[in-house]
């Protein structure tokens, strides 16, 4: 009994050991797993951070760099650059306009160039992928600038504005006379009684594509208005400052005679005379030549200051800034006549009395008797 009884201890003793062991083996396995998963997570993080500083490096690197084109490009696009427009609104719209490769690579050109805010709004045209930095000088470039010019000289009458006009906007001569008719849209003070006649200013305009004739007629009243002002002229007295230098402009041929002249005007009016002016007449009775016929100073109507005295009722022609300065400021003196005694240089002879007149006037037909026979 014993005997048995000690083999079966040895016995259960001996299955204890070998399941240590298999569990000791279990663990070691364990372990060792868990090291090699330990390690493949290294090598794997160590792999990624590899592979991220070589994509970083070969990848990203490369789209840090800004798009742009490198010549002056090609084809044609008009691009508008509206008022207030900045440095970014242009930019985005060079770019949506095909004209520029990014907006960043105008940016840096517009805060490389001092004179970038020099760019006006209107209309340009430019090429289509043009490098950023050739954009922004041909946005600087006026050249570039698309417009509608109207050059007005002194001394011309409403005709000769409404043509222009109607070269400049493509309207037809029509739509120009209607949209004149509308004087209160257009700013005419009250004191011009509707006439356009001398307030529209000579000059030279400039205006984007579109610019429709009442835009255009607006633009030049203003300009007239301006020039008052600028000259102290009262509302109330415009008119008859406008009347006195359109009769100045066209009476002048030199600017040291406008003052002159205008002091001529004034003179006669305060000792009631007729200021008998060719200018005036030619106003309602356009002829040849230079001078009027008796036919012509027969005509009647208020503009005709051999018939009536006074000044006419409205300015015949459109008067410049000297003129104006003129009529606002005229010489001081006695002169009742002037005439001029050469018609090329524009040399005029002044006189108190028209004896001293008479004796010019022999001056000019002189002149004329000196001049080449002409051949018809």
């Amino acid at each position: 009994m014993t005997d048995l009884f000690e083999a079966e201890v040895t016995t259960t003793t001996s299955l204890d050991l070998r399941r240590l062991q298999r569990q000791q083996r279990r663990a070691q396995r364990r372990k060792w797993a868990l090291v090699l998963v330990a390690v493949g997570l290294v090598f794997v993080a160590v792999a990624g951070s590899i592979a991220k500083s070589f994509v970083d490096n070969t990848f990203v690197k490369d789209t840090s760099v800004v798009a742009d084109y490198k010549d002056a490009g090609q084809g044609t696009v008009q691009v508008i650059i509206a008022p207030g427009d900045i440095g970014g609104t242009i930019a985005t719209t060079l770019f949506d306009s095909g004209v520029v490769a990014s907006r960043e690579a105008f940016l840096s050109a517009w805060n490389a160039n001092p004179d970038s805010n020099g760019i006006k709004p209107g209309y340009y045209f430019l090429q289509r992928e043009m490098k950023a930095q050739y954009a922004l000088e041909a946005l600087l470039d006026p050249n570039n600038r698309e417009l509608r010019t109207i050059t007005i000289p002194e001394g011309r009458t409403l005709d000769y504005y409404y043509q222009k006009i109607v070269e400049a906007t493509g309207a037809d001569l029509a739509t120009v006379e209607t949209a004149a008719k509308d004087t209160a849209g257009l700013g005419l003070p009250a004191e011009a009684g509707g006439n356009l006649e001398g307030w529209l200013f000579p000059s030279t305009y400039q205006f984007d594509p579109g610019v429709t004739p009442a835009k255009a007629l607006s633009a030049m009243i203003a300009e007239t208005i301006k020039q008052l002002d600028a000259q102290g002229v009262a509302p109330a007295d415009r008119e008859k400052i406008l009347i006195v230098a359109s009769l100045v402009e066209r009476e002048a041929k030199l600017a040291e005679d406008r003052p002159l002249i205008a002091g001529v005007i004034y003179n006669r009016l305060a000792k009631d005379m007729k200021l008998e002016f060719d200018s005036t007449v030619k106003y309602v009775a356009p002829s040849e030549g230079v001078f009027t016929s008796d036919e012509d100073r027969a005509t009647d109507s208020p503009y005709n200051t051999y018939k009536y005295a006074g000044l006419p009722p409205g300015p015949i022609a459109g008067p410049g800034a000297l003129s104006i300065a003129a009529a606002v400021a005229p010489a001081q003196n006695s002169y009742l006549f002037f005439v001029t005694i050469n018609l090329e240089t524009g040399e005029t002879a002044y006189a108190e009395t028209f004896p001293e007149h008479q004796k010019n006037v022999q001056l000019l037909q002189a002149w004329i008797a000196a001049q080449p026979a002409t051949t018809g």
